[in-house]
C-alpha cells in the first residue's frame, strides 16, 4: 500500500497518468513498459517503488468510476489472458464491497439505533400478544371452538383433515440474554464441542431420512453440514466471544446478523434459507445448553401447525399419523417443504394469524391445492371437502394410469410436457409425475449458496448430474439470472429502489463477460453428455441476444483451442419476458432457436403490477386480454420462421389456462411437476381443433370477466370442470 500521509497531499486528474487514462478509457490497461509511457507519472511522497509495467483495472458501480485497481511490476512483464480475467474479477467485487462500505459508515449509528428499537418493540409486542393469547385461549374456551378461514400458500397438493398439534419449538434465540463471560478460552471450547455435536446429529438425521425416503437428495443435509463448517460464521462467533460474551449469547449475535441480511433480500427462494440457517443456529444453542433432541409423537391423523418448520423438526415426526402441514412462515422453497413434497403431505405456509387462531386439539381442513385452512369448520364444509377428497383420490389414481402417456389431443396434436427445477431435488418429482424433460433449470440457487462464484469445474460437475438423472430426456438451462433482490452474498451490490426494472438478470451476464464465459463454457461441455438446451434469461434487445451469442462463440472457440469437447450444435433459446421482446419477436426469433415464454416476469411487466404486493396481487391475471394477445404475437412470430415456441411460467399449470394455450399453438408446458398430470389430462380430453376455436373466440374479447366466463363454460362443456374445484 501506499503512505496514509500522502492522502490528500497527492492529487492527479483524470487526464493524467497511467491510473487516469484507466477512468478515461473505462477498460483495462496494460502497459509492459511503463516508464517509456508519456502517462507515466511517479511521486516518491506516496512511499511507491518504481516499476516498469502496469496495469490498471477500472472499479465501478454501474458504468460509474469509483477508482482503479492498480498491480505493478518491478521487472517488465506481459499478463496473461487469465490474470486479466481474475483482476476484472477482483475489481468487481472491490467495487461491490467499497460501495457497501460507504453504504455502512452512513447507517452505522442509525442501525444500532434501529436495532435496539426494533429489539424492545419485539419483546413488548411479545409481552402483549402473550396476554392476548392467554386471555383468547380463556374466553374461547367458555364460548366453545372459535372457527375460522385461513388464507396461505399452496405449497404440496392434497386435502388434510385432522386435529391441530402445535410444534414448540424446545430452544428459542428470543430467551438468550447478552451475559458476558469469565473465560472466554472456556466459552470457545464449549461453542466448538456444540459444533461437534451438531455435526453428529447430522449424520444422524440423514441416516433417519435414509430409512425413509433413499431416494431424497442429501445436498440438503449438506447444506447443513456445510454451515457448520463454514469458517466465517464459526469465526465472527469466535470474535464475540473474544469480546466477552458467553456463547450463547455471542451465537445469538452473529446468528441475528445473518438472519437480518437474508430476510431484506425479497426473492423467495433466499428468504427460505433463513429456515435452514436458524435451524442449524437452534442446533448448536439446544447442544450448547445440553437439552437432548426431543421426538414429537403424534396421534393419528395430526396436522402439524407450527410458527415454521426446520428440517430437524420434519425428519423427528411420525409421518404415518401426519396428515396436513400448516405453517405462519416459510414458503414453497423451502427444506421442509421440499421434504414434505417427498412424502406427499399436504401443506399450506405463509399463514397470516396462524398461531394467535389456532389451538391444540382444534380441527383443521388444509387445502394445499388453492392454500386455504378451515378452522374448526361448520358441518357442510366439512361434507364438501370429504367429496372432494375422495374425488380427489380417485382422480390422482386415474392420472397415475396417463403418467407414461404422451399429452396428445384426440386429433393428433402433440404438446412436451416439461419440468421447472430449482434443485436437483426436484428431479425426484419430476420422475414421479411424468416429466418429458425439464423446460427451465434455474441455475441462480448454486450461485447464491456458493460462498464465492461457482468455478467452470464445479458448475460442469451440477449440471452433469442434471443431465444424467434426467436419462437421455431435453433438459433446458437457463443462464443466470441474478437480480431483482437476489444478488449472491459474495457480489456485495447495494440495493436498488426497483430491483425489478434494475441491474438484473442477462444484464449482469453482460457486463461481467468472463465470468458469464465461465457458465457458458461449463453448459457446453455438459452438452456432450445428453440432450441439452441452452437459454437466455430477459432478452430485451437485439444488441443483448447479438452480445449474449458473441459470448458464446468466444467460449466456443476457448474450448476449441483448449481440446476440450463440447457440442457445438447445441440449440440455444431466449426468455420472451419483457414487452419489448414480444413486440421485435419476429425479429428476435431469426436470432434463436426457440422461444420459452416466461409469464412471471411478463405479465407484472405488461401490466404494471408487482405480484408480491398483496394490495395490488388481484390485478395480476394471467387471462387478462393484453397477456394472451402477448403469447399470441409471441407464438405466430416462432411459427413464421418454422421454430417451435414453449412456456415456463406458473400460467402454465393452471388449468384454466390450458385450453388456450394448447389452441394458441404451444409446442411445449414446463411447469412444476405436480401438475403435469392434470395439464395432460386436459390435453388428452379436448381436441386440437376445438382448442384453436376457444383460443380464437377469447382473444378477440375485452375483459377479463368475459375470458374466464367463457372458459369456465367451456370446461363445464368438455367435463372438465371438476379440475378446477380441485385445483384452484
Amino acid at each position: 500500500g501506499l503512505e496514509k500521509s500522502a492522502i490528500g497531499k497527492v492529487t492527479m486528474s483524470v487526464e493524467e497518468g497511467l491510473t487516469g487514462m484507466v477512468i478515461e478509457k473505462g477498460d483495462p490497461v496494460m502497459v509492459v513498459d511503463a516508464i517509456a509511457h508519456p502517462r507515466y507519472k511517479y511521486f516518491p511522497e506516496t512511499g511507491e517503488e518504481k516499476y516498469h509495467s502496469f496495469v490498471g483495472v477500472p472499479i465501478a458501480e454501474r458504468s460509474t468510476p469509483m477508482g482503479v485497481l492498480v498491480v505493478q511490476t518491478l521487472r517488465r512483464r506481459r499478463f496473461s489472458r487469465h490474470e486479466m480475467r481474475l483482476l476484472r474479477a477482483i475489481a468487481g467485487q472491490v467495487g461491490g464491497i467499497i460501495v457497501q462500505a460507504r453504504l455502512l459508515e452512513d447507517l452505522k449509528s442509525k442501525e444500532k439505533e434501529r436495532r435496539e428499537y426494533r429489539r424492545r418493540m419485539v419483546a413488548a409486542i411479545k409481552r402483549l400478544q402473550a396476554y392476548e393469547k392467554t386471555a383468547e385461549r380463556a374466553e374461547t374456551g367458555a364460548r366453545g371452538r372459535a372457527h375460522a378461514r385461513l388464507g396461505g400458500l399452496p405449497a404440496v397438493p392434497g386435502f388434510g383433515h385432522g386435529r391441530v398439534h402445535l410444534l414448540q419449538p424446545p430452544v428459542s434465540f428470543a430467551l438468550v440474554e447478552e451475559r458476558r463471560c469469565e473465560d472466554p478460552e472456556a466459552e470457545r471450547e464449549r461453542f466448538w464441542r456444540a459444533i461437534a455435536e451438531s455435526a453428529v446429529e447430522l449424520e444422524s438425521l440423514r441416516g433417519r431420512l435414509a430409512t425413509r425416503l433413499p431416494e431424497f437428495d442429501w445436498s440438503i443435509i449438506d447444506a447443513h453440514r456445510m454451515m457448520l463448517e463454514d469458517r466465517s460464521f464459526t469465526k465472527k462467533v469466535e470474535e464475540a466471544i473474544a469480546d466477552g460474551l458467553v456463547a450463547e449469547a455471542a451465537l445469538k449475535r452473529v446468528v441475528d446478523e445473518y438472519l437480518d441480511a437474508f430476510e431484506r433480500m425479497s426473492a423467495g427462494y433466499l428468504r427460505d434459507r433463513v429456515v435452514d440457517l436458524k435451524d442449524v443456529g437452534l442446533r448448536i444453542l439446544r447442544n450448547l445448553l445440553g437439552i437432548e433432541e426431543p421426538e414429537h409423537p403424534l396421534a393419528k391423523n395430526s396436522v402439524l401447525v407450527a410458527q415454521e418448520l426446520t428440517l430437524s423438526d420434519l425428519s423427528l415426526v411420525e409421518h404415518d399419523h401426519l396428515c396436513a402441514i400448516v405453517l405462519a412462515t416459510g414458503g414453497v422453497t423451502s427444506h421442509a417443504t421440499i421434504l414434505a413434497k417427498s412424502f406427499e403431505i399436504p401443506t399450506v405456509v405463509g399463514v397470516e394469524h396462524l398461531t394467535e387462531t389456532v389451538h391444540e386439539g382444534d380441527e383443521l381442513i388444509v387445502d394445499g391445492n388453492s392454500g386455504v385452512v378451515y378452522v374448526n369448520p361448520a358441518a357442510d364444509v366439512t361434507r364438501e371437502y370429504e367429496r372432494i377428497a375422495r374425488e380427489y383420490r380417485a382422480f390422482n389414481r386415474e392420472l397415475e394410469g396417463i403418467k407414461n402417456l404422451p399429452a396428445e389431443t384426440p386429433d393428433g396434436r402433440r404438446v412436451s410436457m416439461y419440468a421447472n427445477v430449482g434443485l436437483l431435488a426436484d428431479l425426484m418429482f419430476a420422475h414421479r409425475h411424468g416429466a418429458e424433460g425439464v423446460g427451465l433449470y434455474r441455475t441462480e440457487f448454486p450461485f447464491i449458496t456458493y460462498r464465492e462464484f461457482p468455478d467452470e469445474e464445479e458448475q460442469y460437475q451440477l449440471y452433469a448430474r442434471l443431465v444424467r438423472a434426467m436419462e437421455g430426456r431435453p433438459v433446458t438451462i437457463r443462464t443466470l439470472d441474478v437480480g431483482a433482490d437476489k444478488y449472491p452474498g459474495y457480489m456485495r451490490l447495494p440495493r436498488e429502489d426497483n430491483p425489478f426494472l434494475g441491474w438484473r438478470s442477462i444484464r449482469i451476464s453482460l457486463e461481467m463477460p468472463d465470468l458469464f464465459k465461465v457458465q457458458l463454457r461449463a453448459i457446453l461441455r455438459a452438452g456432450t453428455l445428453g440432450r441439452l438446451r441452452l437459454l437466455f434469461p430477459m432478452i430485451s434487445s437485439l444488441e443483448e441476444i447479438r452480445r449474449a451469442k458473441e459470448l458464446l462463440e468466444e467460449a466456443k472457440a476457448e474450448l476449441r483451442r483448449e481440446g476440450r469437447d463440447f457440442d457445438p450444435n447445441m440449440p440455444i433459446g431466449m426468455m420472451v419476458e419483457t414487452p419489448s421482446a414480444v413486440w421485435l419477436a419476429t425479429r428476435l426469433i431469426r436470432e434463436v432457436d426457440f422461444f420459452s415464454i416466461g409469464t412471471n416476469d411478463l405479465i407484472q411487466y405488461l401490466l404494471a403490477v408487482d405480484r408480491n404486493n398483496r394490495k395490488v396481487a388481484q390485478l395480476y391475471e394471467p387471462l387478462h386480454p393484453a397477456v394472451l394477445a402477448a403469447i399470441h404475437e409471441t407464438v405466430q412470430a416462432a411459427k413464421g420462421a418454422g421454430k417451435w415456441a414453449g412456456m415456463c411460467g406458473e400460467m402454465a399449470a393452471d388449468p384454466l389456462c390450458t385450453i388456450v394455450l394448447l389452441g394458441l399453438g404451444l409446442d411445449d408446458l414446463s411447469m412444476g411437476p405436480f401438475f403435469i398430470p392434470v395439464i395432460k389430462r386436459i390435453v388428452r380430453s379436448v381436441s386440437y381443433a376445438a382448442a384453436r376455436a376457444i383460443a380464437r373466440d377469447v382473444t378477440s374479447m375485452g375483459t377479463v370477466k368475459e375470458v374466464k366466463g367463457y372458459l369456465f363454460d367451456s370446461m363445464k362443456s368438455l367435463g372438465l370442470i371438476e379440475l378446477l374445484e380441485m385445483y384452484h
